[in-house]
């Protein structure tokens, strides 16, 4: 074994289940964090032991804004465009609400994209009279990125995107769509779970919003998300209210409600807080062992998954371009039920996912060429 196939971005001090497993299953969940999870474990005991004495009003202030800061970094963006909460799912929800597209407006969407990403809108387009316009995957389940920027028009209210697609990992220029959407007076809205952590998110690209979860990509636990909010759409009353959205939550009174003039006022009520200390401490880490380094390493061992894959006679499905994928790699395997194959390669120890009629291989910094050899090893002696 020399030092190059060897060498991990994440070492498995770390992230130990990565000497015990051929883990390619970053896109479903991300091994955790070693010193996330101890931080979270840490917080329960002293919780469980003191209460509040441990944790008080300014610790629970602190630990949100510890993830704020981190997850400003993240996205190239300032703290006061940071709202944190218990999953992408509310915050999306709530950002649906705020918006609230016009009756006969369009909301523009794939029909590969995850169901939380979509969900939220289709159900306040119900209400209003929006419609959700699909733009539709080929046979290789691949959008057409000319396809979806021609379907944004005059009649576009939001364009709703999973910056990477949860199924085969295609990703999008969220610049060219953050353009096309403001040209026509839409506003362009981003689920990060599958990009966060694997990819840069940028909010200089001109995205309206982008939120994430982080137990995938970002290697942190379950139970907390985050979103980038745009100025303009600070402007807005969120959908979901609680006892955080007034400017100064600790004034308790419920005959007045001012909100905070920044992102903060998406922000709206009690969350799993030790959860903020596990993903403080696991958004950190990427952040210091470099995105662009994580970018690479997951590009070279994808590549080399792919070549394997299509050396065995496996169909690899998503866009052809290399520019247009992420470390996401699906296949189907010709005379093979791909969920019976599924758990042939997790009885040898190959930990993927089935995700429609194909197999998802999603490898991360953690991983290596020698763990892409070991699970093409086992794909060859499946067949």
């Amino acid at each position: 074994m020399t030092l190059d196939t060897a060498f991990r971005l994440g070492p498995a001090s770390i992230f130990p289940p990565a000497d015990r497993h051929v883990y390619l299953d970053a896109a479903s969940v991300g091994l955790s964090h070693k010193g996330g999870a101890a931080a979270i474990s840490a917080w329960q005991y002293a919780l469980a032991e003191e209460g509040t004495i441990a944790f008080d009003e300014q610790a629970e202030v602190e630990c949100l804004d510890n993830l704020n800061a981190a997850t400003a970094r993240l996205f190239n963006a300032t703290v006061d465009d940071i709202a944190v909460a218990s999953s992408e799912t509310v915050l999306m929800q709530s950002l649906a609400w705020a918006v609230m597209p016009e009756a006969g407006s369009k909301i523009i969407a794939t029909d590969i994209t995850h169901p939380s990403t979509i969900y939220p809108w289709i159900r306040v387009a119900d209400h209003t009279g929006a419609s959700v316009h699909w733009v539709r995957a080929d046979e290789t389940q691949s959008i057409d990125p000319d396809a979806l920027e021609a379907a944004i028009d005059d009649a576009t209210s939001v364009v709703c995107l999973s910056q990477v697609e949860y199924g085969t990992g295609q990703k999008y220029d969220l610049k060219r769509f953050a353009e096309k959407a403001h040209r026509h007076g839409a506003i362009l809205v981003v689920d990060a779970t599958q990009a966060a952590g694997q990819v840069p998110v940028d909010a200089a690209t001109g995205v309206d919003a982008v939120a994430t979860s982080t137990y995938k990509w970002l290697c942190g636990p379950f139970g907390t998300g985050m979103m980038y909010v745009s100025p303009k759409l600070q402007e807005l009353t969120p959908g979901i209210l609680g006892w955080r959205s007034h400017k100064d939550m600790w004034d308790f009174q419920a005959d007045r409600l001012e909100l905070p003039g920044n992102a903060k006022r998406y922000e709206f009520g009690t969350m799993a807080y030790g959860t903020a200390f596990g993903a403080t401490e696991s958004i950190r880490h990427l952040l210091e062992t470099g995105i662009d380094k994580v970018v690479a390493h997951n590009r070279r061992i994808s590549k080399h998954l792919i070549a394997g894959l299509n050396a065995l006679g496996a169909e690899v499905l998503g866009p052809k371009s290399d520019a247009d994928r992420s470390a996401t790699v699906a296949a189907r395997f010709p005379g093979k039920n791909s969920r019976d194959f599924a758990k042939t390669l997790k009885d040898a120890n190959v930990i993927a996912s089935l995700r429609r009629d194909f197999i998802r291989f999603s490898p991360h910094y953690y991983n290596n060429i020698d763990d892409i050899d070991r699970g093409l090893s086992a794909i060859e002696a499946a067949l």
